[in-house]
């Protein structure tokens, strides 16, 4: 019972000492307390092209964080300002693009930017098999659905798969696995879908 307290007590003590050292709120910003932290830290920010970089510039995109992507790109690359295809890229996800006859157009500025990003994404076509050839898909929030877009009139839709997620503009960044997102499109009762992933579209 005295070891396990003298155990505690220890660690106690280096916790209290380690918590002494740190400089505090209101001296971190003075230059006295910046001499204070270690070397290693002030002394070796991520430099571009910095393996750290590249690392959370995949967790950005892996969490679909569209202003996370291009901040890190940019850091990356130590560039100043955004290229086109990047633009084209945040512009696939906007609201005015969430329209009948915008998704080829969209699939390709998103593979496009994946591609130029390090990913391996792949074309997804989607068609809609049956007479009534309307398809729309069913944007939700939180369990509840928001609107229902109308994604083609022709039966036809194209979007992006990457890993085990499809993704396109109703969907954003972060995508939806295909068993919910195949849930989410509409088609006549006397209709079917049929997906297929493809070279291109």
């Amino acid at each position: 019972m005295k070891t396990s307290l003298a155990v505690r007590g220890g660690v106690l003590t280096a916790l209290l000492m380690l918590l002494c050292l740190l400089p505090t709120r209101g001296l971190a910003s003075s230059p006295a307390a910046t001499t204070l932290l270690p070397s290693l830290v002030l002394g070796s920010p991520p430099l571009p092209g910095d393996e750290s970089i590249r690392a959370r510039l995949k967790a950005c995109l892996l969490m679909g964080d569209l202003n996370c992507v291009v901040d890190q790109y940019l850091l990356l690359e130590n560039i100043g300002r955004v290229p086109g295809w990047l633009v084209a890229f945040q512009n696939a996800f906007a609201v005015a693009n969430r329209k009948a006859g915008e998704c080829e157009k969209v699939a390709r500025n998103i593979y496009e930017g994946l591609t130029r990003l390090g990913q391996k994404p792949q074309f997804l076509r989607i068609r809609v098999d049956g007479d009534v050839k309307l398809l729309s898909f069913d944007e939700m929030s939180k369990g509840v659905l928001v609107k229902n877009h109308q994604l083609a009139t022709t039966g036809r839709h194209l979007a992006v798969k990457l890993g085990d997620n499809i993704i396109d503009a109703y969907t954003g960044l972060a995508g939806l696995p295909p068993t919910e997102y195949m849930n989410r499109l509409r088609i006549s009762s006397t209709s079917q879908i049929l997906y297929e992933v493809v070279q291109g579209p």
